[in-house]
């Protein structure tokens, strides 16, 4: 620790990385712990999670909406929805059993690790009958996942299709539709969500039978 102004200590930033991994993966863990047993905590933590996703989502409404979206804009884009697709399967898992979510280690809470897991809890809760739909779900997810991965890293090329934008909101409707939780956001954001969900795009179905359908 070196000194500052006045003779205060200055961690080196070895010293906080240290500190921050102590933080994130031992005390903020135990107090989510705590968290989970008590039902009144939990609910408040459960609306702020959606206030952080619904936040994210109001970064990409901005940039969707406007009436000039440029080429270099894309690849902000596509982070922000793989941020929203990591979100929303996490808050899915962490909702339906918070202890078991939290016994997940947490190199293993990523997005490709985690899809198999929501994919075995629906087929176990029997959320979804349709087999077609489960399949397609684990194949949006597994597009998600490699979309976020290219464009996270600044790829000097990419691949971008008008199409994947729809896949996207396919997937956010569906699961938000079979886990009940569009009560968690307002209505500006359900109709935002549903009105690209629906909004099915021209061509080649990149998707064998939709996952969301008013």
């Amino acid at each position: 620790m070196k000194d500052g102004v006045g003779g205060t200590k200055v961690p080196h930033i070895r010293e906080t990385l240290d500190e921050m991994n102590f933080l994130l993966k031992k005390r903020y863990e135990c107090r989510l712990i705590e968290i989970i047993q008590n039902p009144a905590e939990i609910e408040k933590y459960k609306q702020g999670l959606f206030n952080q996703w619904i936040s994210i989502l109001g970064s990409y409404r901005e940039i969707s909406e406007k009436d000039d979206r440029k080429l270099p804009e894309i690849p902000s884009e596509y982070i922000i929805l793989g941020a929203l697709a990591e979100g929303l399967v996490k808050i899915v898992l962490f909702f339906n059993k918070p202890g078991d979510y939290l016994s997940i280690e947490q190199r293993d809470r990523t997005l490709g690790k985690l899809r198999n897991k929501l994919i075995t809890m629906i087929k176990e809760q029997k959320k979804e009958p349709d087999d077609k739909k489960i399949k397609e779900l684990s194949d949006s997810l597994e597009l998600i996942a490699m979309l976020r991965n290219n464009f996270i890293h600044f790829p000097f090329y990419f691949h971008d299709d008008y199409r994947f934008m729809w896949v996207f909101f396919q997937v956010f409707a569906h699961l938000l539709d079979k886990f009940s939780l569009w009560e968690y956001l307002d209505n500006s954001d359900v109709e935002f969500i549903k009105r690209v969900a629906l909004n099915k795009p021209t061509g080649i179905k990149l998707l064998e039978v939709d996952l969301y359908e008013q």
